[in-house]
């Protein structure tokens, strides 16, 4: 018995309240699963908050990649920094469940109503019960700390799919205003060489009118664009949490190539559930209602409370004997026996079990869907890419000499090169579809689609 309190004081003293080593395993799993190395800020203190600033001061001076946008927003999202303070709240939880409740002290003063004086007592008791439970109690906050570790690693996972989906809809919305220049400047060809045919008296009024409004519709068009651009701008800009002059971060490209070869993605089911982290998450959560149970059961008699009390009784006699020995109080379950609380945690632990068999559902789901959206954004890509952006370049070859041989007029020259912008707008579009599909697959999975090798720096 001695040895058992000395094991739980110990216990006690080499706790510690700092999240280092939980923020740490969130950093790991990310590297692995993201391929996103030293992203998350193991300490808090004042040195480690200047670091980061640093950092990402350095990481926004320089045109943005994705892989320095993710490393910004994991390291300066507002949010995801919220929800690692989730690891402080559990890991604090765990040194709070070792430790022994604090001794209550008692007295009393009494005063004799015959003239004899004062008497009194102390008291000083703690709950023996407590004591016997801290070690199912502490069983009980290391699984509510693993499932904060899988929440707030899950938490970062999904800020990586948005950054990546984010940053996918700016390189094609400035593709697509970039094109759309284009599309205005051969409006304003088609303009200029329409108002000089019409002075010329070679073109009607009809006509003129007719290319002045297309490329009043370009212009407008460009204007929609401009605008969609600084919205995507600012939805990664929050994402990445800056403001001020980092918010002026440039793109680093408007593009980013397709991997030579997709990985297999026959068994991205089975991999998904076993390594997804919300479904990692339901099983500890499980585990921890199942512990909850068990300590429920330990823990029968609802209160046991030992200790020592000292009395100095108001008697006749001068010079009255202080009385020392020990005390025992038990609660007894009389009118509260305890069923309901069974009851509950039995449904907890019913709960929980259907929520861990919905989460394999749809992590099992959601693969098929984003898999077959990812291996049909491929296509479409590969597709554009090697037969329908050759095959307009060639038209407008053909065209071209056409125009030369004088057979056929500007204008349908000039709608030939428009259609060409076109199908250019359509490729980046489909560009923009296969990295959302790409992110959205990687997130349902709960990684990389590759086996990670290690992390990526």
């Amino acid at each position: 018995m001695k040895r058992a309190w000395i094991a739980v004081a110990l216990v006690a003293a080499c706790a510690t309240t700092k999240p280092d080593r939980a923020r740490r395993q969130v950093s790991q799993d990310v590297a692995r699963r993201a391929g996103v190395a030293d992203a998350i800020a193991i300490r808090q203190d004042a040195q480690a908050q200047a670091a980061v600033r640093e950092r990402v001061d350095a990481l926004v001076s320089e045109p943005l990649t994705v892989d320095a946008a993710l490393v910004v927003a994991l390291l300066n999202n507002r949010d995801l920094q919220a929800t690692l303070e989730e690891l402080g709240v559990a890991q604090a939880e765990l040194v709070q469940a070792g430790l022994l409740e604090n001794p209550v002290v008692g007295g009393e003063l009494v005063n004799s109503t015959k003239g004899n004086g004062l008497g009194g007592g102390l008291a000083l008791s703690t709950s023996l019960l407590s004591a016997f439970l801290i070690p199912a109690k502490r069983r009980v906050a290391k699984a509510q700390l693993r499932h904060a570790v899988l929440t707030v690693g899950g938490a970062a996972l999904a800020l990586v799919r948005d950054v990546r989906i984010a940053y996918a809809d700016v390189q094609e919305a400035a593709t697509s205003r970039t094109l759309q220049r284009e599309r205005v400047q051969l409006a304003e060809v088609a303009d200029e060489l329409a108002a000089a045919q019409r002075e010329a008296s070679n073109l009607t009024a009809l006509d003129r009118e007719r290319v002045a409004a297309a490329l009043d519709a370009e212009r407008l068009a460009l204007v929609d664009e401009e605008v969609e651009l600084v919205a995507a701008r600012e939805r990664l800009t929050r994402l990445l949490g800056l403001w001020g002059a980092a918010a002026g971060w440039t793109l680093a490209s408007e593009t980013t190539p397709l991997p030579a070869v997709e990985a297999e993605l026959a068994t991205l089911e089975q991999r998904g559930v076993a390594q997804r982290l919300d479904v990692s998450a339901a099983r500890v959560e499980l585990e921890g209602m199942e512990l909850a149970l068990a300590l429920r059961r330990r823990g029968v008699v609802p209160h046991i409370e030992v200790g020592v009390d000292a009395r100095n009784e108001v008697g006749k006699h001068e010079g009255h004997e202080w009385v020392l020995g020990p005390s025992l109080s038990i609660e007894l379950p009389i009118f509260d026996p305890g069923h309901a609380d069974f009851a509950k945690l039995r449904a907890l632990v019913r709960q929980a079990e259907h929520r861990l068999q919905q989460r394999a559902i749809e992590a099992r789901s959601e693969i098929r869907e984003h898999r077959e959206r990812l291996v049909a954004a491929r296509r479409k890509v590969e597709y554009l890419r090697e037969t329908v952006l050759p095959r307009r370049v060639v038209i407008g070859e053909r065209a071209l000499e056409q125009y030369n041989g004088m057979l056929i007029g500007a204008y349908e020259l000039f709608e030939i090169r428009a259609e060409q912008t076109e199908t250019r707008h359509q490729f980046a579009e489909a560009l923009r579809e296969y990295w959302t599909a790409r992110a959205e697959l990687e997130l349902a999975v709960g990684g990389t689609l590759a086996e990670p090798a290690g992390p990526r720096r």
